[in-house]
């Protein structure tokens, strides 16, 4: 068991500020764990004739959550709070619904994937909010994390245009 006394995890916010960080941080890296998963479900079972450009396309949205996860994961490791990302972290800490079983028509897929990332953007989007002046790093952070999101977001739903 690590010396938790040690400077490596001493914070270096006062305990009051370090709330709304973590109650920022540890609910988003939940969704985003849960988007992961969602993503290459979707990614494995996409058929039909847009196969090809969507299934390109989870790959591309799963190495930006993957990213995303990694980020705030070590965010929250650098403030000494010990991230977690366990199966029943996400199984009971995250509202995205699961996708139906089996393999899915590629219009199904997009709008799954739709659903599923508008609502962790809006999620991302609304914890952000609280923790504006709060700490600048860390909403800079969520801004970067929310800014690639919201540009896959907005490439599914041109797909669903067509």
């Amino acid at each position: 068991m690590p010396d938790t006394n040690s400077p490596a995890f001493e914070s270096i916010f006062d305990p009051e500020t370090l709330r709304p960080l973590t109650d920022a941080l540890q609910p988003s890296l939940v969704d985003l764990l849960a988007l992961q998963l969602i993503v290459k479900q979707l990614h494995w079972n996409v058929t039909g004739p847009g196969f090809r450009p969507i299934h390109l396309h989870l790959d591309e949205i799963y190495k930006a959550v993957t990213e995303a996860v990694d980020s705030i994961a070590e965010r929250l490791s650098a403030m000494a709070i010990s991230p977690s990302g366990q199966a029943s972290d996400i199984a009971s800490g995250s509202d995205l619904a699961p996708v139906a079983p089996g393999f899915l028509l590629d219009a199904e897929v997009l709008k799954f994937a739709d659903s599923r990332l508008g609502t962790v953007c809006r999620n991302v989007r609304s914890r952000m909010e609280t923790i504006e002046d709060v700490d600048a790093v860390t909403a800079d952070l969520l801004h970067a994390i929310l800014l690639g999101l919201e540009k896959h977001l907005w490439m599914l739903r041109v797909q669903l245009t067509g």
